[in-house]
């Protein structure tokens, strides 16, 4: 056989082969990003798609039709989105990234409203996101120009992939399985969901203190930790005060809160020496504008079973959230969660909190994680 017929052999073998793999990748759909055929036992538990936050969230912001944006870190991802749509009216967009720092929420930002005629925004301003030596996200660091270019973002990559034929194996034998496995995933809306610690709950296996004990460590470990080498920016700060900036002029209502954590995690801050660098932030924040602190030691933040881990609430609190951050006047329960916080009243605030620290010994809780 001549060199030619070899070379168009394997010139239709190869491009059979890659088709073959896209087309399985795109029906079986193991990371949910078309979702156009759905069968049992054979593709309805998807895999985890929260490592591709930028590939599956900026196509459903471009398509457009949002009211409402949800921005901030994967704290303000557990929200409900439809207890906003029911307080905002419209549709609302949870664009929220997970351990982001704030050059990539100013990007989201500029690219949501592009695409979007938004009349509200819900910020959960995250203390994390003001360390300038926080590691850009790894998909921020691939799309970034895409994102400052407000291009498109394509998937054809992710279905003409042997590490996506290997999901969709597995997806399909997840699915055949007696008891499936459920991820973590994003839904229409970008919201985040945790079907797995559902799951876990309901069967009585979900260990909720070595989940917290695991994000402390991911937090707080001082050499990889998300916390590790954190050295406030006040450049970030600047960047968020061009977000307000840009809302008070185009008249779009901007909700500002931070999120809250469980009292725990609130204790290490002090013990990491972070605590001067935290009162930082909120000074700075209230100079650019009014927010409510969820954070510190109050009925909600005291209650580990609250969260799925030290500082994730779950979904059933969210309307509680939105309504202390909407209507604070007219709401009852709680009342020591969520305090109001300007310009004037931020020294109070700060003396307040800084009565509610307790010693915990970080340095302990550490190696007592790794010791396990």
């Amino acid at each position: 056989m001549s060199a030619q017929k070899w070379i168009k052999i394997w010139m239709i073998m190869i491009l059979t082969i890659s088709f073959a793999v896209g087309l399985i990748n795109y029906v079986i759909d193991p990371l949910g990003f078309n979702k156009k055929i759905l069968i049992k036992n054979m593709n309805i538990v998807k895999e985890d798609n929260t490592l591709f936050t930028i590939k599956y969230k900026m196509p459903l912001l471009k398509k457009g039709g949002w009211d409402n944006l949800m921005l901030g870190t994967s704290r303000i991802g557990l929200m409900d989105t439809h207890v906003a749509d029911r307080y905002l009216g419209g549709k609302t967009f949870t664009m929220s990234l997970p351990g982001s720092a704030m050059p990539l929420q100013w990007d989201s930002f500029l690219y949501a409203i592009k695409f979007n005629n938004i009349k509200n925004i819900i910020y959960g301003i995250d203390f994390m996101t003001f360390n300038k030596n926080l590691k850009f996200n790894d998909d921020y660091v691939q799309l970034k120009e895409e994102i400052q270019s407000f291009d498109s973002f394509y998937t054809y990559d992710i279905y003409f992939n042997i590490q996506t034929l290997i999901k969709s194996i597995r997806t399909i034998v997840n699915n055949n399985a007696l008891h499936p496995r459920y991820h973590v995933y994003y839904s229409e809306s970008g919201m985040r969901h945790f079907p797995n610690y559902k799951q876990k709950l309901k069967n009585g296996t979900f260990k909720l203190q070595n989940s917290i004990n695991d994000h402390i460590k991911y937090y707080f470990d001082k050499n990889r930790g998300i916390y590790a080498k954190y050295e406030y920016s006040h450049e970030y700060m600047r960047m968020f005060k061009k977000i307000v900036d840009y809302c008070h002029k185009n008249d779009i209502k901007i909700y500002v809160y931070i999120p809250p954590m469980y009292a725990e995690h609130f204790y290490a801050l002090k013990e990491a020496g972070l605590k001067q660098a935290f009162e930082t932030f909120k000074r700075e924040l209230a100079e650019i504008t009014d927010f409510t602190d969820f954070t510190g030691v109050n009925s909600i933040t005291t209650n580990k079973d609250n969260y799925w881990d030290s500082s994730h609430l779950r979904k059933e609190h969210t309307e509680l959230v939105i309504s202390k951050l909407l209507y604070p006047e007219d709401s009852v329960e709680h009342q020591d969660f969520g305090v109001q916080v300007t310009k004037e009243n931020i020294e109070a605030h700060l003396k307040q909190q800084n009565d509610q620290y307790k010693y915990i010994d970080l340095k302990e809780i550490l190696d007592s994680i790794y010791r396990h």
